[in-house]
């Protein structure tokens, strides 16, 4: 994959995403295969959406080996970092932060496919904050235990620690490493929809998103007890 259209990078983004057909499994209870894969597309492209429009990234990569994550990619008009099948998501990110590192990028944003609510002027505003920082920042996800987004300057500065407490994990690589470690709050980055509680929070927002459309198309409230 070649870098297009700059000669200069400050912030790239990277949306790692699955493979539709392994999506959301826990919202099995109450969304269909074919439903729980439709969704994960139109979150793709709800985060894809904001993360063009809000001005901040010279390059949005989205990693992945899944064949419709990567053509909703490339009609948003974002790059695409192969992946391979079950290589896991902490693997993923560090080869495609490795890569934009040998590229010269001194800056990545690293965030999930499943933050539909994450709005443009959120991103602006943890560019700002990390552009007077630099090193870590973080934002957690609602529950404060998982890791939601992350930016790092340069993009390979600590090793991925995606899974179970990840947001404290990264910290305590963070400070390990002596970086310098901010944490900030973002309400809409924080949502990311992994559980039915979190699908009904979703629909009951009222932005204007591909993912709202979607369940309201579907009818999802007349789902939920």
């Amino acid at each position: 994959m070649k870098l297009s259209s700059h000669s200069y990078y400050f912030v790239w983004a990277l949306i790692p995403f699955k493979q539709v057909q392994k999506a959301k499994q826990r919202l099995s209870s109450i969304l269909s295969i074919e439903e729980r894969q439709i969704l994960s597309l139109r979150m793709l492209e709800d985060v894809l959406a904001a993360a063009k429009t809000s001005g901040v990234f010279d390059g949005i990569i989205v990693a992945t080996n899944c064949n419709e994550g990567i053509l909703v990619a490339s009609k948003m008009g974002a790059e695409h970092f192969e992946t391979f099948v079950d290589s896991g998501l902490n693997s993923d990110a560090m080869k495609a932060a490795n890569w934009l590192s040998l590229q010269g990028i001194k800056t990545m944003c690293l965030f999930p496919a499943d933050i539909p609510l994450v709005s443009e002027s959120e991103f602006q505003q943890i560019a700002i904050d990390h552009a007077s920082h630099q090193g870590l920042t973080i934002v957690p996800s609602h529950d404060c235990k998982g890791t939601n987004c992350m930016l790092l300057s340069p993009p390979n500065i600590l090793p991925f620690c995606f899974g179970i407490n990840s947001y404290a994990e990264h910290i305590r690589q963070g400070i390990k490493l002596n970086l310098s470690c901010q944490s900030k709050h973002f309400r809409g980055i924080a949502l990311d929809i992994d559980n039915p509680n979190d699908l009904k929070t979703l629909a009951m927002a009222t932005q204007k998103t591909q993912s709202l459309s979607y369940l309201k198309k579907i009818k999802i409230d007349l789902r939920f007890n």
